[in-house]
């Protein structure tokens, strides 16, 4: 009995032995506790010291200039696929193509129906291109006859019916014998052909197929018939049988004036007749280009151009495009597949040149501007672009485009955006202060001064947020310092301040 109670004595002093050296060796592995670190470290700022400090930081997308998806407009197997995923195409690259059999004989058979609707259409216009033709001839035959007829009508006038004058030419034009009561008749007609002659003249000179060729046959068929009528009066005084045989050569002479005379007024009146013909035929030719004929032709052209156009529209759409050049992001077909229309078939964008989209707050919105440089991930500047001029209606945020040529980004990444925000730039007449400054209450908050190195509170009243900053409206000057950090910290708490 003595054994056992001296044998358990001796197990539970061993025990409390190696406690003992347990307990030692674990009390020499505990750190020295440094009384210099005994209080918090803080450090402290002032609105004015972070005005100059602030940074905006946001996160955004990484997206190509331009990128375009490109689906199936309509159903079908793909017959071939003519990229490979990453290649680099141009704009109109054919990716793919869906059987189009049906429609490539539907195109040949609509420019079938278009070329024969073409060719009768162009039988029909021939009738007005002939009516032209025989326009401009008709045009240049009344100009042709009426200087004919001026040279003749002259010709007479100076060669024969002058010679019965005295200052023929003239206003005082008077006759050399007596024309039995003719007299004052045949003066007043003789001036006044030298009047009509000077403007039939004009007329003339500046007659074209583009002038008022029916007045030019007016004012010659008016002069002949004034010339016809001196004639017929000469003959009338040289045929009166008490003086027929003192005027038989006159009689003679003026018998051979009416008949070339007669002669310009037929050459006139056909060379009218043809003018009018001409014009004529022009008009129904015109008539028939708008009316039953013709309109029914150019219709027909019409409804054979729609059909070929809307051929050609049915097998392009078996014709898959990339509507951009660029780089091949995305293929998701392979020849054999089956599409259904709207299927996304491939994405093209140009890799080359990026752009990062990001969305901001209404307050951040106002501490950015067009022209900004910005700092994306840390290592890459980027230039804000475009800021949208109204709020995104899915993110309720404004949209926000950077420009970069950052290399080490790629189309698709998340990345973090900076900017250095000078709040003394926005609005001078607020003071900005960090959030991490601010203990916040249920209505505004305090921050947090060293007094005799104890953290002391100082209530503020608080403002818009911008970013990471507070507006502080009032309890603050931009002078007073103050925590940047009070995250951790108690009111009354001891603290050791750094610069």
């Amino acid at each position: 009995m003595w054994s056992n109670r001296k044998s358990v004595r001796v197990l539970f002093g061993l025990l409390l032995v190696v406690f003992a050296i347990n307990l030692l060796g674990k009390r020499n592995d505990n750190p020295v506790v440094d009384a210099t670190n005994k209080y918090p470290v803080v450090q402290l700022t002032s609105s004015a010291i972070y005005a100059g400090e602030q940074t905006l930081s946001v996160i955004g997308t990484v997206r190509a200039f331009s990128e375009a998806a490109v689906t199936a407009e309509s159903s079908g197997r793909v017959v071939s696929v003519r990229v490979d995923l990453g290649d680099e195409v141009p704009a109109g690259t054919v990716l793919a193509t869906l059987e189009n059999a049906a429609e490539q004989a539907a195109v040949l058979q609509a420019e079938g129906v278009y070329e024969a609707a073409l060719a009768a259409a162009a039988q029909t216009n021939l009738g007005i291109d002939e009516a032209e033709i025989a326009l401009n001839n008709a045009e240049i035959n009344v100009i042709t006859t009426s200087r004919s007829a001026f040279n003749t009508v002259n010709n007479i006038i100076e060669t024969t019916i002058d010679r019965y004058y005295n200052q023929p030419q003239s206003l005082a034009a008077r006759l050399k014998i007596g024309m039995r009561g003719y007299d004052k008749e045949l003066e007043r007609a003789r001036v006044s052909l030298g009047k009509d002659l000077s403007v039939w003249q004009e007329q003339l000179e500046i007659s074209s197929n583009e002038s008022d060729l029916n007045a030019l046959l007016n004012t010659s068929e008016s002069i002949v018939n004034d010339l016809l009528s001196i004639v017929d009066t000469f003959l009338t005084v040289f045929s009166d049988q008490t003086v027929v045989g003192k005027y038989q050569a006159d009689l003679v002479e003026f018998t051979t004036l009416r008949t070339s005379v007669i002669s310009l007024v037929s050459s006139l009146n056909n060379a009218k007749s043809g003018l009018n013909s001409a014009e004529t035929a022009l008009k129904r030719a015109q008539l028939a280009a708008s009316g039953s004929n013709t309109s029914s032709a150019d219709a027909q052209v019409k409804q054979a151009l729609g059909t070929l156009r809307s051929a050609q529209a049915n097998l392009s759409r078996t014709i898959l495009r990339t509507p951009i050049a660029g780089t091949v992001n995305s293929l998701n077909v392979k020849a054999g597949d089956y599409l259904n229309a709207m299927s996304e078939v491939a994405v093209v964008a140009n890799n080359n040149a990026l752009e990062v989209v990001t969305f901001v707050s209404d307050n951040d919105r106002e501490l950015i501007e067009v022209g900004d440089l910005v700092i994306i991930e840390g290592d890459y500047e980027g230039v804000i672009t475009h800021v949208a001029p109204a709020v995104d209606s899915l993110t309720r945020k404004t949209e926000v485009r950077i420009a970069t040529e950052g290399t080490e980004i790629a189309n698709g990444d998340t990345v973090r955006i900076e900017k250095n925000v000078i709040l003394a730039d926005t609005k001078p007449s607020t003071t900005k202060i960090p959030l991490t400054a601010v203990k916040f209450e249920r209505e505004n908050g305090f921050v947090m001064q060293v007094k005799d190195n104890k953290l002391v509170a100082v209530p503020v009243v608080l403002g818009a947020v911008f970013g990471g900053s507070v507006e502080v409206k009032e309890g603050l000057e931009s002078s007073d310092k103050f925590v940047k950090d009070v995250r951790g910290l108690v009111v009354g708490e001891s603290v050791e301040v750094i610069e």
